[in-house]
């Protein structure tokens, strides 16, 4: 009301008959919102490009909107290709082994809120992994696959790739380790991105090149990367020249220092290396590898704990 200047809050009052009776004190100003403090008229309360979190929803539903326009989740096909694949659950052959890439990378998709399109297994025939990718073309906005990329009589994946239309594979091999095989192409304007089948190459290769590819789709306004930390090396890694490198490592807390041990596996293949590190350090194409006691950053996929358990 005019001549009010500040609000005793309801609980501090009781209503006796017609009048009010009240239990504290209040100072000019306290409990009074000035117009404008929370969201002045006319501001951007949440940028187009944003990732909407708890605390933005609360935002929007303050402001009264009980709709607002979204871009749709992306749908991610996911294919795996090779004769030696068999669904987890099924009994394999001395010569196969069980498909776990779709699973990790399905669920990857998953943690970028995209939404992921199994493809299945797909055999080392160029027509049957044809005819998947163009499946995939038509159900989803970008196709990641696994296996079928490296330079061996089997590896048809960028063969088939090429046959969807222009312009098919743009780059095939890259200066890194792991993932080197991989591949990026664009057919009908949707990016594929082909990963090794190997499955510790084929979550590098989605770090570095699905994320992005990923959050791209989504129209970010901005990606979240992931945290990083300082830490000493334990010991001496060696890399090779021209090949950027994603040493995995375990990082550890002792007393106020960090530091990070070398995951000693170093095959592409070896996927419980990736459950026993907790980040990865990347080194440079132009160095040579990482001395002991050398700080590095970390960049971490998992929690930090205060003790060595490697």
């Amino acid at each position: 009301p005019k001549g009010a200047d500040a609000v005793v809050m309801l609980e501090n009052t009781k209503k006796i008959g017609e009048e009010l009776e009240v239990w504290i004190s209040v100072t000019p100003g306290e409990n009074v919102s000035k117009k404008g403090e929370d969201i002045k008229k006319g501001a951007v309360a949440v940028k187009a490009g944003t990732r909407l979190k708890p605390q933005h929803l609360g935002l929007i539903a303050a402001l009264g909107k009980a709709e607002v326009k979204v871009f749709e989740k992306p749908k991610v096909a996911i294919l795996a290709t090779g004769n030696e694949l068999v669904e987890v659950g099924a009994k394999p052959r001395e010569d196969q082994i069980f498909e776990v890439n779709r699973l990790v990378l399905s669920a990857l998709c998953c943690e970028l809120e995209a939404e992921p399109v199994d493809l299945g297994i797909a055999k080392d025939d160029i027509d049957e992994i044809t005819a998947k990718l163009k499946m995939g073309l038509e159900v989803a906005d970008a196709i990641i696959t696994t296996g079928g990329t490296s330079v061996g009589i089997s590896d048809l994946v960028p063969e088939a790739v090429n046959k969807l239309g222009k312009p098919g594979v743009i780059v095939h091999g890259i200066a890194m380790r792991p993932a080197m095989p991989t591949a990026l192409a664009m057919v009908n304007e949707k990016p594929i991105i082909v990963l090794s089948g190997n499955p510790v190459a084929a979550m590098i290769g989605f770090e570095v090149f699905a994320k992005p590819t990923i959050n791209a789709l989504m129209k970010l306004e901005k990606e979240e990367p992931r945290p990083v930390i300082k830490a000493k090396m334990t010991r001496r890694v060696t890399t090779t020249l021209g090949r950027k490198t994603f040493v995995r490592v375990y990082v550890y807390k002792s007393g106020e220092e960090y530091f990070a041990e070398p995951i000693s596996a170093r095959g592409s293949g070896i996927i419980s290396t990736m459950t026993r590190a907790n980040g990865y350090v990347v080194v440079p194409e132009n160095v040579d590898g990482l001395d002991e006691g050398e700080t590095v950053s970390v960049h971490l996929f998992d929690a930090v704990e205060g003790e060595k358990h490697v």
